[in-house]
């Protein structure tokens, strides 16, 4: 098995032999009150809080606010499973709760779909796990290769990017959990997470911003040790060092440059920010030192459970976390999440036409101006009332394989389905009629395109952010990243959009929250740079190795691409401007071939820091990540 992962088992008898097969990967942290195995996890002690009050116990797995007095104390004198409900909106952090009283298994994650909870039927027994590959592979399951051709398009309408990629394997809903009977009876799924409405002010807003981020960095300090931070200079990363280093912790921060037009920039903001962090060591590192975006795709051996943009960026990521471990670091925070919370979506503005019409068409026309947007299709997409389903059919029915360079952000509900242009008859036939199941009762995110956008964009980010922890799990470094936490996303949800963004101001809400504690002269900043150039410099100097990936690659000897019409799409000359298709079908090249390698690979996992020990009981940045970020 590559990385963290955990099992949880009902209370019957053929649990134990899946437990046994198990064994020599985890250890067991729970039993039933019949001592038969419920939870067994090959995760940090750090990330177990456990307890048990008579026939039930419980467990938190995850960097959370958890102490075992919490969790004993919310399974309260007479305890059943329902307590998970208060107790997972009370914790400060991201995690996994699991509990079982003796007639029930809960099993959840976050809100955000950055923890996510699978489940299978293997050799007869319901298995669950926070790893839709642990179950594949426990069971036997193929890969379906409609769900591969669906992770090749460059946006994933809601719900495409929730399905699992092997057959056999279901999914819950992020903000829901599973419920399992005893022992191993009726399976049903129960919506925990409800967002909150819209309603503060910037300045009230920016108080409960502040509490979360300063309880979810608190959860990556407290247990001591050398933290590592991203340190861009960005409006990000720069609230969770400071916060790193007011908690008292010893924080190691990096700010990494390089001499592209621009490449300077993060390390000027993040001298501005310095002098409020004077307990803090700062680090300086040319991008330049860093593996390129696309090299070493082809010594990848790592398993993740879903294709992931964490495989274009995996050498960085790697390059990163080894640096950070040199240095002491046992955890690692980076401000990955703050674009998809901080920064306004232009659909915000059809939703409050609906509220505030004046504000919004005031709105509107200081974006087309600063966007050079014509006045008519502005005009059309703010009047439009079409519902979800409706669009997202209709969009389906449009489809069409096309070359995409950058996104086209509109205020629709989401950005149209549109179709990589390598993609074989078979699979394009296959894909649309997955997609037309989809859609044929999809139901939006939100009541209105804001509320839905806003959530979607988050879950598409969760998933960027969950493969990248899978990755530094190989490395035995937990990748954390806390604007994804479910308080913080809370915090941020509960302000009204125009108070939270403004067409004028970047990102507004962080700074009200930050202001006294960051410097005035940094708080201005209102750029951010990204790797675009870096993607295309190093698309372009390892074109031949991407290439032979792709045409070796299951998605070609199993029919989902065709290999001649990717080569001929694009060539070097492209490379600028490649297809933005390009990224997702190397990621699912890699993927693919991953799940295909042998069992035993070379140099895909570092020996173990934390403690693995026998089976037992213990009841007793932005630069580095994403060559799209911008």
């Amino acid at each position: 098995m590559d990385g963290w992962f955990f099992v949880v088992l009902p209370d019957c008898e053929g649990a134990r032999h899946i437990a046994g097969r198990l064994a020599p990967h985890t250890r067991l942290v729970h039993s039933h009150a019949s001592g038969r195995p419920l939870l067994l996890a090959d995760v940090p002690s750090a990330q177990l809080v456990t307890a048990r009050r008579g026939p039930a116990a419980a467990a938190v797995i995850g960097m959370s606010s958890a102490t075992e007095r919490l969790l004993g104390g919310a399974l309260g004198a007479h305890p059943t499973t329902d307590v998970l409900d208060r107790l997972a909106h009370r914790l400060a952090g991201s995690f996994h709760l699991v509990a079982a009283d003796g007639d029930r298994l809960r099993v959840q994650g976050s809100a955000s779909g950055l923890r996510r909870v699978f489940h299978a039927v293997i050799d007869g027994v319901r298995v669950v796990s926070d790893r839709a590959d642990v179950l594949a592979r426990l069971g036997g399951f193929p890969l379906d290769d409609t769900s591969l051709a669906v992770r090749l398009l460059r946006v994933l309408p809601h719900p495409l990017g929730e399905r699992p990629m092997w057959r056999e394997v279901s999914a819950v809903p992020p903000g829901s959990a599973l419920l399992l009977d005893a022992p191993g009876g009726r399976t049903r799924t129960t919506v925990w997470w409800r967002r909150p409405e819209p309603e503060l002010d910037r300045r009230s807003g920016a108080l409960g911003l502040r509490a979360a981020l300063e309880a979810a960095v608190q959860v990556r300090t407290s247990a001591g040790g050398t933290v590592h931070c991203d340190l861009s200079g960005g409006l990000d990363s720069t609230p969770l060092c400071f916060l790193a280093a007011e908690s008292g912790a010893d924080v190691v921060a990096t700010t990494m440059y390089n001499d592209d037009p621009g490449g300077r920039e993060d390390l000027l903001w993040a001298r501005r920010a310095l002098p409020a962090m004077p307990g803090l060591r700062h680090e300086v590192g040319r991008l330049d030192d860093m593996p390129q975006f696309f090299e070493g795709m082809e010594g990848i051996g790592q398993r993740l459970d879903e294709p992931s943009q964490a495989y274009l960026t995996s050498p960085r990521i790697r390059y990163s976390v080894e640096r950070a471990a040199a240095n002491g670091a046992t955890v690692y925070v980076n401000g990955l999440g703050g674009d998809h919370l901080l920064h306004g979506l232009p659909v915000w503005e059809h939703a409050l036409l609906r509220r505030r019409p004046l504000l919004a068409l005031r709105r509107v026309r200081t974006t087309m101006a600063l966007d050079g947007r014509p006045v008519l299709p502005v005009l059309r997409e703010l009047l439009d009332r079409e519902g979800y389903g409706a669009w997202l059919r209709r969009s389906v029915g449009a489809a069409r394989p096309v070359r995409e360079q950058k996104s086209d952000l509109r205020m629709e509900w989401d950005q149209p389905v549109a179709l990589p242009r390598w993609l074989t008859p078979d699979a394009t036939g296959a894909l649309l009629a997955r997609l037309r199941e989809l859609a044929a009762d999809a139901e939006p995110l939100g009541p209105d395109r804001a509320r839905h956008a806003e959530l979607a964009m988050v879950r598409d980010g969760s998933r960027i952010v969950r493969g990248t922890q899978q990755f530094a799990a190989t490395l035995d470094m937990p990748f954390e990243a806390p604007f994804f936490d479910d308080r913080v996303i809370e915090a941020c949800f509960a302000v009204r959009h125009e108070e939270r963004d403004s067409p004028m101001e970047f990102k507004p809400l962080v700074k009200a929250a930050m202001r006294g504690a960051l410097p005035d002269a940094f708080l201005r900043r209102g750029t951010k740079m990204g790797g675009s150039v870096q993607a295309a410099r190093g698309l372009r100097d390892h074109w031949p190795t991407v290439l032979a990936l792709c045409e070796h690659s299951p998605l070609t000897t199993r029919g989902v691409i065709d290999f001649s019409a990717l080569a001929s799409a694009e060539s070097p000359e492209h490379m600028g401007t490649r297809d933005a298709f390009l990224d997702a079908t190397v990621n699912c090249a890699v993927f693919a071939r991953n799940q295909e390698a042998p069992e035993d690979r070379e140099g895909t996992r570092s020996p173990r820091r934390h403690e693995a020990g026998p089976d037992r009981d213990h009841d007793s940045k932005e630069h580095t990540h994403d060559p799209a970020a911008a």
